[in-house]
């Protein structure tokens, strides 16, 4: 908050509460926040994956109550595919969270993990952001994000430095990249995410760390504007045409 930070990304299942007991900690003296929570999966810290899937209206509703609970409202990639009495339809899902907007629990309506059919198929129920995995090396989602600017609708890309799983390639360690960051006295990181400011103007940033160093290196993005030639053999690696 003191560097400026006003939007905060969280979720029930991160740190099984943990996560949200801390940020509860800061909005009682902080009340200029946006703050994004996710529901459809739930803690589960003795699982092999640390969540399981909670697609079901019911579980959207106990899901929205705690987190409510635990960041102290009263108002206000996926790791694993849905399977069994988990595959809900999207209508049912969003009948849901439409009458928790209409009954003040929540303030706007997003989707994570969705394909570019899917995100059509919610659109009348007014979307307000798109959270899908995407980064300079990892853009399967590039349809979706043009429809999500179509729509004037945010788009936050998770695992943007690339992958956060063991043998998905990063941002940070392609050679263009650290090349690129070298001649321009960034860090490779800094590179990644200039990218993706420069790269669409709905894109919003919510790159995670525990450091409180790459925290800033993270922020002083918002002043860096990559030259036409990092752009340009950037988005040769990336596959656009310019």
């Amino acid at each position: 908050m003191d560097l400026g930070v006003n939007h905060i990304d969280t979720a029930e299942f991160y740190g099984n509460g943990v996560v949200n007991s801390m940020i509860n900690k800061v909005l009682k003296t902080n009340t200029n926040i946006f703050l994004a929570s996710k529901i459809g999966a739930d803690p589960n810290p003795n699982g092999k994956i640390p969540i399981k899937l909670a697609q079901r209206p019911e579980d959207l509703r106990k899901s929205i109550e705690n987190n409510l609970r635990s960041l102290g409202l009263d108002a206000g990639p996926s790791m694993v595919s849905p399977e069994g009495n988990q595959v809900v339809d999207i209508d049912d899902q969003m009948a849901t969270m439409i009458d928790f907007r209409n009954e003040g629990k929540i303030g706007a309506i997003g989707l994570s993990g969705v394909t570019l059919d899917v995100f059509k198929r919610a659109v009348p129920a007014e979307i307000a952001a798109v959270q899908n995995v995407y980064s300079l090396i990892s853009r399967e989602f590039e349809r979706l994000l043009v429809a999500c600017s179509d729509h004037k609708v945010a788009w936050i890309p998770f695992f943007p430095f690339g992958g956060n799983v063991p043998g998905w390639p990063k941002v940070s360690e392609h050679q263009e990249v650290i090349k690129i960051a070298q001649r321009l006295s960034l860090t490779p990181s800094q590179v990644g995410l200039s990218w993706l400011l420069q790269h669409a103007p709905n894109i919003f940033l919510i790159p995670e760390t525990a450091n409180i160093e790459h925290l800033q290196e993270n922020i002083n993005v918002s002043s860096i504007v990559l030259d036409d030639t990092a752009i340009a053999n950037l988005n040769d690696l990336a596959g656009i045409s310019n």
